[in-house]
């Protein structure tokens, strides 16, 4: 028994020997058919990524590509390669390890010359959204008679990819408060609580009302203008009250006249020949539609905040304002971010999805077009019932 014990262990001991000898010869074998000192071997595969390449490639300009190689343990191949590729790496994310995929769409002519026309109206100053290519490759798809080509979102990200598109957002500069911030707003604060510890108004008798313009970027493809106007322009007033409630919202119009078109209930048009808010329009804002709130015509005592806007401060305004029994309280100029309830709340989001449904209207395709096959201009009656429903989402919420 003892022997066969010694046996099988010698039979265990040589076989361990002999997979430590095979384990070895595969090294040596993998060291013999490897590269030069510094190399990465033949038999291994690496990625790296496009930062990596970046550092080696200057490394390489300041020395030399063996160099390099032999530092960052890199085949010298590799080093010259990415030499070659030093500027489609710079503009890569610098996290990307590889260049897969087509590099033309399946519409090639389509995103040849969508991008021409990009980097032609980029160069003329012209803003280009996504909303604007898609429209632009539906437009040549027809002329090019291709069928099932839908310009979808994705479509869009996909050829921006391709061409070396990308968005960039325009920064906007913070209003900068006045030096004399501190005096101007106590003062501000005493005489608004004043008067209301003298009056008591209930707070659906404490309103605020502001101004913003909205422009309606249009592609140039599909302008109609008989003065080749690259936009869509509305000056909209919006007024709220304390308690929550709103009231119709007063567009303005850049037009003579009013159009005949029927207008959706609950909101308010006037023309103006350049789409201002001018000192009449502001009287005819506190007849129609300040006069109109609840309780209103009882001429209850009542308080309306609005900004510091000259045309706030005529005398026209000012005896109309007296005629509605009404305290007007002027925000201080240049606090308008502070203390401006619409302009802090409501005005951003308000335009940012007013522009939004304009977007989904045009790359819904159900336009009327002109002889010409352009699409028209959006009627004055679908501008207004977009901001109605858009008004009343933003005051409940």
């Amino acid at each position: 028994n003892h022997g066969w014990i010694r046996f099988e262990s010698l039979l265990k001991f040589s076989s361990q020997i002999d997979k430590i000898n095979t384990i070895k010869k595969q090294a040596d074998h993998l060291e013999t058919s490897g590269s030069k000192v510094g190399q990465v071997n033949k038999q291994q595969r690496r990625s790296y990524d496009a930062n990596f390449k970046i550092t080696v490639v200057n490394k390489a300009e300041s020395t030399n590509n063996c160099q390099a190689a032999k530092k960052f343990g890199v085949r010298e191949c590799n080093v010259r390669r990415w030499r070659a590729e030093k500027q489609c790496l710079k503009d890569a994310n610098s996290q990307r390890k590889s260049y897969h995929g087509p590099q033309s769409g399946r519409f090639i002519e389509v995103d040849r010359r969508v991008f021409e026309y990009v980097r032609e109206k980029r160069s003329e100053g012209m803003p280009i959204t996504r909303a604007v290519i898609q429209l632009k490759a539906l437009e040549i798809a027809r002329e090019l008679n291709i069928t099932g080509f839908k310009a979808s979102l994705g479509w869009c990200r996909r050829m921006m990819r391709r061409n070396g598109l990308s968005l960039r957002r325009r920064m906007s500069l913070a209003q900068h408060l006045p030096s004399d911030f501190g005096e101007k707003l106590l003062p501000f604060q005493r005489f608004v609580i004043n008067l209301r510890k003298k009056h008591s108004y209930p707070l659906d008798q404490i309103g605020n009302a502001d101004q913003t313009p909205i422009y309606f970027d249009m592609p140039t493809s599909v302008t109609v203008n008989r003065k080749g106007e690259k936009s869509v322009r509305i000056t909209v007033m919006l007024t709220c009250l304390a308690d929550g409630s709103k009231l119709p919202p007063y567009v303005i119009l850049k037009r003579k006249t009013v159009p005949k078109d029927p207008i959706a209930a609950g909101i308010i048009v006037r023309a103006q020949e350049k789409g201002w808010m001018e000192s009449g329009l502001v009287v005819d804002l506190l007849k129609v539609v300040w006069g109109a709130r609840y309780r209103g015509l009882r001429k209850r005592r009542n308080m309306l905040v609005l900004d510091a806007f000259r045309r706030h401060l005529t005398e026209s305004v000012k005896s109309q304002v007296r005629a509605m029994n009404a305290d007007l309280v002027i925000i201080p100029g240049g606090m308008t971010s502070q203390l401006q309830v619409l302009d802090v709340v409501v005005n951003k989001p308000f335009k940012d999805n007013l522009r939004k449904k304009y977007t989904e209207w045009l790359l819904s395709g159900n336009h009327a077009l002109t002889p010409t096959g352009k699409i028209q201009k959006p009627s004055v009656r679908l501008l207004c019932e977009l901001g109605l429903q858009l008004t009343i989402i933003l005051i409940i919420d």
